[in-house]
């Protein structure tokens, strides 16, 4: 009997000193502890170079957050994330392992790379074979199941869903989008938004395997450039076999002859310099473009394509177009509607081009017929003559045009 009394004594004094321990070096041991849980149960298709949980303050801080991009593209990573820092609250207050849930979610430096393909897809499109990676995951050595024993002493967790619940929002600190276009230039052609600003919702599917629905607001610089402002709403629906999303973008300054890859074979005209300010309103439906757009262009030096294969778009013709955006007036409102398939688009005047333009033949209209009155007659029948002492009116622009539109 003295020897399991010995064994007694020893045992308890192990777990008196491993208590001990435990509570001296609590966070060390809570870290790798709450290292392993994610890391088993994290899916492959995201990375993280650590993750800190301050027990005192309540606050996570995760360090080198990435996103994989689907196989074939430029870039590893469709998001790279510095830092993520958020406060949490614990499901029980004496076992942060039965679960938290993660509020104000701050993503500090946080980059976004988008590709289009030489075919024309989205790396966004194909990031369902992302995140539905069946992979095999490596079987876990000697330490990491050690480790994985205290944590599931700790609290057994058989789900990441279990560990973390996320309030949907997350808030952009100095962030960028990334933007390689190898469909408009095989050599990719790179268009940036850099000192991002905003929020992005995500609607995520349960153990993180998918996203239902994106949504996102912000601004930030277009190309860097300091003054060129892009303010935008979007929502993105992932779960459509083709693309589904709305955007409205609010445009300040912006140098828009950087797109002229996107635009060229679309315009009447070769635009080498101006700016653009406006609304512009691009939504995807299953791959058909719906888009409403407003811009006041400033500072413009155009001239007239001689190449009239744009003529398919647009169901008018470009000279009156061409007088329109080429007048003294400096800047120019234009309106204009886009529809149809992505890769076939049709253009339409709005209605203040139309109306701009409605003035424009009016005025051409009424100049000719005044003009050939006045060299068919100039003086007048003596019936004609306005008599001595009459009071002279001279009409407005308006009426003269509806004088000629009612003597059609």
């Amino acid at each position: 009997m003295r020897i399991f009394a010995i064994i007694f004594i020893f045992f308890v004094l192990a777990v008196a000193g491993l208590s001990v321990y435990l509570y001296v070096n609590r966070q060390d041991v809570f870290d790798k502890s709450i290292d392993k849980v994610l890391k088993d149960q994290l899916p492959k298709y995201i990375e993280l170079d650590s993750l800190k949980v301050n027990l005192q303050d309540k606050t996570i801080t995760i360090k080198g957050f990435k996103l994989r991009n689907p196989e074939g593209f430029k870039d590893p990573y469709l998001v790279e994330i510095d830092n993520i820092n958020s406060q949490y609250t614990q499901a029980s207050e004496k076992n942060i392992l039965q679960g938290i849930r993660l509020s104000d979610i701050e993503l500090s430096s946080a980059r976004v790379f988008l590709e289009r393909d030489r075919s024309g897809i989205l790396n966004l499109e194909k990031m369902e074979s992302v995140l539905e990676d069946t992979r095999v995951k490596e079987k876990p050595g000697l330490k990491t199941k050690l480790l994985g024993l205290v944590s599931y002493l700790l609290g057994p967790v058989k789900s990441i869903s279990q560990l973390l619940r996320i309030e949907p929002v997350f808030n952009i600190n100095n962030g960028a989008l990334f933007f390689e276009d190898y469909y408009i230039d095989n050599k990719g052609y790179r268009t940036t938004i850099e000192n991002i600003n905003g929020t992005i919702r995500l609607d995520l599917k349960r153990d993180f395997k998918g996203i239902d629905y994106l949504t996102s607001q912000g601004h930030g610089l277009i190309n860097a450039r300091p003054g060129h402002v892009l303010t935008w709403v979007t929502e993105y629906d992932p779960t459509k076999a083709k693309l589904t999303m709305s955007n409205a973008l609010d445009i300040e300054n912006v140098d828009f002859t950087h797109f002229q890859p996107y635009y060229d074979k679309y315009s009447p005209f070769i635009f080498k310099k101006g700016k653009a300010s406006g609304r512009l309103i691009f939504n995807f439906d299953n791959a058909e473009i719906g888009s409403d757009n407003e811009i006041l262009f400033s500072g413009l030096e155009i001239e007239q394509k001689k190449d009239n294969s744009f003529n398919r778009f647009w169901p008018t013709g470009a000279e009156d177009l061409y007088k329109y955006f080429s007048s003294e007036q400096g800047d120019v409102v234009f309106d204009f509607k886009i529809k149809g398939p992505m890769n076939e688009p049709k253009f339409y005047l709005g209605s203040k081009t139309k109306r701009a333009l409605t003035y424009m033949v009016l005025d051409k209209i009424t100049d000719r017929i005044f003009k050939k009155d006045k060299d068919g007659d100039a003086s007048g029948t003596p019936d004609q003559q306005p008599r001595e002492g009459a009071p002279q009116e001279e009409k407005t622009k308006l009426e003269r045009i509806l004088d000629v539109l009612g003597g059609f």
